[in-house]
């Protein structure tokens, strides 16, 4: 009996051997994980908690209130539809202004080409809660005579599209709002302002965003959930 007690203890005492060793050369005890994992956890959201916390603060030095949302607009840029670039510009800085919206400072990102889905990228680099991108996707005008000896009058064929590209840090989707534009339409009754009047008619038939809100409430403090952005495919 003697002999079987000591070769019992004996075999317990390598099994508390092998533990501890196992441990020593990189084995990890359940509760050593679990409790990294939830100082992990309590880390990201403190840090997430502390990134709102300075955005308000900056938006109160800056005399804009707790729910102003930053936004990183890139310019369309000028090229063959200098017009359309001017005229698409125009109306996102008519939409991204006080007191519901702060633009960033775009120094180091304006008169790039980024591809959509550089976009998330860009509102972690910037802390834009939005990033949006209008691109003058087509802008083509030909001019085509009667025939000669003819007094009829030329005719012009337009082929154009433009897509608003935006990103909602709250969302985590990449959205592509756009229209096109095909038509041959007598000379003297084309101008490019009524074509992009009608361009942006249909944008404004999905993109999200307006002078005051309306994918979330309009309060500029206090909780302004829950989220209302209309749906839209993503096209690239």
């Amino acid at each position: 009996m003697s002999g079987g007690g000591r070769a019992h203890d004996v075999s317990f005492l390598n099994v508390l051997q092998y533990r501890k060793g196992h441990e020593s050369k990189g084995g990890f005890p359940m509760k050593k994980i679990f409790g990294w994992f939830l100082a992990l956890l309590l880390i990201l959201g403190a840090g997430t908690v502390s990134m709102a916390a300075d955005e308000q603060v900056m938006n109160r030095k800056l005399g804009y209130f707790d729910n102003t949302r930053t936004v990183l607009f890139l310019p369309a840029l000028f090229g063959d539809g200098d017009y359309a670039a001017s005229y698409v510009n125009r109306e996102m800085n008519t939409i991204f202004r006080y007191p519901y919206y702060r633009k960033l400072d775009t120094e180091g990102y304006t008169g790039k080409a980024y591809s959509p889905s550089e976009l998330p990228a860009l509102a972690e680099q910037t802390g834009a809660d939005i990033v949006v991108m209008p691109v003058i996707s087509r802008w083509q005008q030909i001019i085509m005579h009667p025939m000669l000896f003819s007094d009829g009058d030329a005719f012009i064929e337009t082929a154009a599209r433009i897509d608003i590209y935006s990103y909602k840090k709250a969302d985590g989707i990449v959205r592509d709002d756009k229209a096109s534009y095909w038509k041959t339409e007598d000379e003297s009754f084309v101008r490019n302002v009524y074509i992009l009047d009608e361009m942006m008619r249909d944008i404004y038939e999905t993109f999200p965003y307006r002078r005051v809100p309306t994918d979330i409430p309009s309060n500029l403090s206090g909780d302004t959930a829950p989220d209302r952005t209309p749906q839209a495919s993503m096209n690239h």
